[in-house]
């Protein structure tokens, strides 16, 4: 069974990969979404294997974090997560 593995925090993002990336993720509204809540919320990557990636972990969130994911991806997409994430799909095409 695979296991829901949280966005890493900002603390998390620092220590791995620095001052300079942690602070440009902060000011982005969805990756501080996932940093302060630890709740995956579908959007653009860089590659089509990254973004199966945060689907996959997506859907094992138990069924309250998927409906706060799904609010807040409403809120900045207009689409739920799954539709979304169909959506992206289509661009790596």
């Amino acid at each position: 069974m695979v296991m829901y593995q949280t966005p890493y925090t900002y603390d998390e993002i620092v220590e791995r990969y620095g001052d300079q990336l942690a602070n440009k993720l902060k000011k982005d509204p969805v990756h501080r979404y996932r940093m302060d809540t630890g709740i995956e919320l579908i959007h653009r990557e860089p590659t089509v294997e990254e973004l199966h990636r945060i689907y996959e972990n997506w859907t094992n969130m138990d069924l309250r974090r998927k409906r706060m994911s799904n609010k807040k991806s409403m809120e900045l997409y207009g689409l739920s997560n799954r539709d979304h994430y169909k959506q992206l799909l289509t661009e790596y095409r």
